[in-house]
């Protein structure tokens, strides 16, 4: 799909521009190295047949296991939040790998298992009981990061037709619980015990819904500062590398590189980047339509869903509809492993693609 390709290209070489803006000449070497590996990588996997992640989707389950629980156990610390391996002195996210891993793996398991999707057990044990594993291995550290890869899940679950009261059931006990977890954080201190980063998501959920009497204390500062470089911006921006919030917003160049967008790009700059991920949707849904594979269907809209819906996340995030998250903009935000591993989620979407226009082909 050469629309997808030209969209990537083209978010690839905005990013350059934006990191350039937002972390200068050091970060933006690193930033364009990860970039072209990415790239890289996207060309290679979309040469694979698809067919071939159904096997490597198992692999992958197991192995981003392995690595969840590595890191609860060995994981490099920052922030107050143990995210990370190091390897060969070098860092990335294993939820990176599982959030892909886990999708790729319902594909498989929804495909293949459908008939038998029908009895909630059997959902349980082929679909939904791996999809809760890893989302609980990935909570204790990442809250923003678990809730996503349970939506995603749920959303690929609704696509391969699973019965719609299952699903309100699962959303249902899953509320619930988000509930006591955030009871338990701010009532007692059993909750912050086993969760240290659950006083965390309290505080960024207090300070979104509580405004005691207008008080701005209680607001988060990352998303005052954001509002305020979205408010310099306005229509047309103050231009390229003429950002004055950079400097004093935190994480300019990775959760809020959307606010960064606005101020130099304007309204039509943020309009123009919210488009673009529309148009990855778009040509995934009729990827789907075309293929004649249910696993193929599944993997393409699952994929492209879940980079579509963080990018949504971070933007409203920046524009204070949604509490702080710590979701970066994929393909835009600096980063490391999430950068490649978007790249590798587009590129298995254009390896069903590929697949589907070649069938086309041999059909004329």
């Amino acid at each position: 799909d050469r629309t997808i390709w030209g969209v990537v290209l083209a978010l690839s070489l905005f990013s350059v521009l934006v990191v350039y803006s937002t972390a200068g000449w050091h970060f933006l070497f690193n930033h364009i190295i990860k970039l072209l590996l990415g790239l890289f990588a996207m060309y290679v996997v979309h040469k694979i047949k698809f067919q071939y992640f159904s096997k490597l989707g198992q692999i992958g389950f197991l192995f981003s296991l392995v690595l969840l629980v590595l890191v609860l156990l060995i994981g490099v610390s920052i922030n107050g939040a143990s995210r990370w391996l190091q390897i060969a002195g070098q860092q990335f996210q294993p939820s990176d790998v599982a959030k892909l891993a886990i999708l790729i793996y319902m594909a498989r398991q929804i495909s293949k298992q459908r008939e038998y999707l029908h009895n909630f057990k059997d959902l349980m044990w082929y679909v939904l009981g791996p999809l809760v594993l890893v989302c609980a291995l990935i909570l204790p550290n990442n809250f923003s990061t678990a809730a996503l890869v349970f939506i995603n899940g749920l959303v690929l679950m609704f696509v391969g037709k699973i019965r719609l009261k299952f699903i309100f059931g699962i959303v249902g006990v899953a509320f619930v619980g988000a509930l006591i977890i955030y009871g338990a954080a701010k009532f007692t201190p059993l909750g912050t015990k086993i969760m240290p980063r659950s006083a965390t998501w309290v505080s960024r959920i207090d300070s979104f819904f509580i405004d005691v009497e207008g008080d701005e204390q209680t607001k988060d500062f990352q998303q005052t500062q954001a509002l305020v470089a979205i408010q310099n911006g306005g229509v047309m921006g103050v231009g390229p590398g003429k950002s004055t919030q950079r400097s004093i917003l935190p994480y300019s160049s990775s959760d809020f590189i959307y606010a960064i967008i606005i101020e130099e790009y304007g309204l039509f700059g943020g309009v123009m980047a919210l488009l673009f991920y529309l148009i990855l949707m778009f040509r995934a849904i009729r990827i789907a339509l075309r293929v004649e594979s249910v696993f193929g269907s599944l993997l393409t809209i699952g994929l492209m869903f879940s980079l579509v819906f963080q990018a949504l996340i971070n933007m409203l995030v920046s524009v204070e509809v949604l509490p702080v998250t710590g979701q970066t903009l994929p393909l835009i935000s600096m980063g490391g492993t999430s950068i490649v591993f978007s790249c590798i989620a587009i590129g298995i979407v254009l390896s069903v693609s590929r697949d589907s226009t070649d069938r086309t082909y041999e059909k004329a």
